[in-house]
């Protein structure tokens, strides 16, 4: 089940209207529908309430990765699909939260932060299930993370841009098609294909006697196109 958004869209519309900075905590409270009492208890400052939904989305993320009883790549899956599902249930929040963010240098700093957060999370699942246990690995299951988060934020920014542009199924696509190339990290008790390496190419030459380096050369050369051929 998608959790409902935290933040009123009142309360972020009223922002970019007059500014963040300009907006007071009262008239937030007032947009939002709640008195300036219980705005700081359930929030405790502007800043916070905007980033309300991202604790509430990252928990769940924890959530489900704490809880997953199937194989690291669709838990991942299904963990991208938490953060993408939330979002786009709320499309008028979601893009005035996005509005907001662009002008708003303080809180794109912020959402660095919660970037990072993400990829931490991913980060502990992997260490959860012994599969970061190598310096090689770790290093692969970082790369793994940030890349997991970079496509998903390639996606909702897709989104944002043009809802019928991308969806959750082609988020699922892009992310399993991405980790399969970590499938030696995330699956390390299946049976792994080995490389096929191309079989060694017997080129044979009939030359005379005493034939000069530059006449085998050419001899060879024909017989290799010979073969290509």
């Amino acid at each position: 089940m998608i959790p409902a958004s935290a933040v009123p869209s009142t309360a972020l519309d009223l922002l970019i209207t007059q500014g963040f900075d300009a907006t007071s905590v009262d008239e937030l409270a007032a947009a939002a529908g709640i008195s300036r009492s219980t705005f700081f208890r359930r929030f405790g400052s502007k800043e916070n309430m905007v980033f309300a939904d991202q604790e509430m989305i990252i928990t769940h993320v924890q959530t489900t990765l704490a809880a997953s009883s199937v194989d690291a790549i669709q838990t991942l899956i299904d963990a991208a699909h938490v953060v993408f599902d939330q979002y786009t249930a709320n499309p008028e929040a979601a893009q005035l939260r996005h509005k907001l963010l662009s002008s708003v240098p303080s809180l794109r700093e912020r959402e660095l932060v919660s970037t990072h957060r993400y990829e931490k999370a991913f980060f502990d699942f992997l260490s959860r299930r012994d599969l970061v246990t190598t310096q090689a690995n770790r290093a692969l299951g970082l790369g793994l993370c940030a890349g997991l988060v970079a496509i998903h934020n390639d996606h909702l920014r897709m989104w944002l841009r043009d809802a019928q542009s991308t969806d959750r199924t082609k988020l699922a696509h892009d992310v399993s098609l991405f980790l399969t190339r970590f499938s030696d990290l995330l699956q390390p008790d299946a049976q792994h294909p080995a490389p096929v390496s191309a079989a060694p190419s017997i080129v044979v030459s009939v030359l005379s006697p005493g034939a000069d380096e530059q006449s085998i050369l050419d001899a060879v050369s024909a017989a290799l196109k010979q073969q290509q051929g």
